[in-house]
């Protein structure tokens, strides 16, 4: 991985890298909660026609991105952990 790709995933704030993936889990109070969050995951990957790997379990997304046609974390990658973390500064957490 380059160091501007380094770099760039420094900045993100709920994600760390694993296994060569970007991941990161995101905690709800419960599934209901879960399940929509990863529906908002869902809508964002099928924008960029990309598709992470996404578990949902009872009050928690797990989600792992990387690309597969490079096996590698790319650019792509990056954006959309941008855009989910994105969604998650969004959410009342009360």
């Amino acid at each position: 991985m380059d160091d501007e790709l380094e770099s760039r995933i420094d900045e993100l704030q709920i994600w760390s890298v694993r296994n060569e993936k970007l991941v990161t889990r995101v905690e709800f109070d419960g599934y209901r909660d879960a399940a929509f969050f990863a529906n908002t995951v869902f809508s964002l990957a099928e924008a960029e026609f990309h598709h992470p790997e996404v578990k949902v379990e009872y009050g928690a997304v797990e989600i792992d991105l990387w690309s597969h046609d490079t096996e590698s974390i790319t650019e792509r990658d990056i954006e959309l952990a941008e855009k989910i973390e994105e969604k998650v500064g969004e959410i009342n957490w009360d």
